[in-house]
């Protein structure tokens, strides 16, 4: 092979890997993402099953200053909550990090308004925070594996 066609074949190599990574890089953005939705849908909606399958099987997740480990421990927190307030997260801002092909991390902006039991309506937001997320890849697809709600606002009703 001459210089001039190794030349070429270099410069192949190089555009289509670097392609392939724009195209991992996308994957990993939307799967994490819909974690992201997931999460604000199935817990305003009590879905325990569905939410606590957004987390690895040895997940963390804390809120308010609260951990469950493990699913069953996500599943079971979720469970618990089916008698009480009604709530709503407005997800906002997300930014996804592939730290690796098996890793990510990242950070969305929430809004979550409540209101008790049988009530339609609600003066201000309850908190505004944000979710501090790490991502890993599994057997069965994209998963969290750590969710921190850090809060930064809380409603002076």
């Amino acid at each position: 092979m001459n210089k001039r066609h190794f030349f070429f074949v270099l410069i192949a190599a190089v555009f289509v890997t670097g392609t392939h990574s724009s195209y991992a890089d996308e994957d990993v953005y939307r799967a994490c993402t819909n974690l992201v939705y997931g999460y604000a849908y199935h817990r305003d909606q009590f879905n325990a099953d569905e939410f606590a399958n957004l987390f690895t099987e040895d997940a963390s997740l804390t809120v308010v200053g609260q951990t469950w480990v493990g699913r069953t421990d996500i599943r079971q927190r979720i469970e618990g909550l089916k008698t009480g307030s009604s709530i709503r997260h407005e997800m906002s801002t997300i930014r996804i990090v592939p730290v690796d092909d098996d890793h990510a991390t990242g950070v969305s902006y929430a809004t979550i308004y409540s209101a008790p039991s049988g009530e339609s309506s609600v003066s201000s937001f309850a908190l505004m925070g944000e979710y501090h997320d790490e991502f890993v890849r599994t057997a069965e697809g994209w998963r969290i594996s750590k969710r921190v709600l850090v809060q930064k606002y809380t409603s002076q009703r």
